[in-house]
């Protein structure tokens, strides 16, 4: 989704700044983008305030400005029943798709100016939950509530989420 919204937005025009925390993923990504799109990229880890705030820095410097961000970063751990959740992968679900994007928006919110927009994607998921999947589950609905929250302290700055069901084959 995060590298469809990226052709989409540059193919109309954007200038676009691509995060990911696995460096061939994005090479790649970069490599499919048009040669005529306008781009940078930087490896980041969504879990480390500091990596996102570099990131989002380095956006401004380079461009000027941030005018938009779309946060797509997310994981789903191993999937299993609640009384059979391991700490570790509620604990890295949380850290990924809940912190990622709260230190995204953080970030974003710093750097953007009045009429600026964020979208983070959360899921259908978030809503309704899915048995064998609490940790998505409760992550995306912990994307939900920032972002409605996020939303009603910024007046300047428009701040949504996309609620995406389930996604077929590549």
């Amino acid at each position: 989704m995060g590298l469809a919204t990226a052709k989409l937005l540059s193919s109309r025009g954007a200038t676009i700044s691509l995060a990911d925390i696995n460096q061939d993923a994005m090479r790649a990504a970069v490599q499919s983008l048009s040669e005529s799109s306008k781009h940078m990229w930087t490896v980041v880890d969504v879990r480390d305030p500091s990596s996102v705030g570099s990131w989002v820095t380095a956006t401004k410097k380079k461009y000027g400005r941030v005018d938009g961000a779309v946060n797509m970063a997310g994981i789903i751990c191993q999937t299993s029943p609640v009384a059979e959740l391991s700490d570790d992968d509620w604990d890295r679900s949380f850290a990924v798709n809940t912190k990622g994007v709260f230190n995204c928006i953080r970030a974003q919110l710093n750097a953007m100016g009045p009429g600026g927009s964020i979208v983070s994607a959360a899921s259908v998921f978030g809503q309704f939950g899915a048995p064998g999947n609490a940790a998505y589950c409760a992550t995306k609905a912990a994307v939900i509530s920032l972002t409605r929250t996020a939303a009603k302290e910024n007046q300047h700055i428009r701040v949504n989420c996309v609620s995406p069901g389930e996604q077929g084959p590549k």
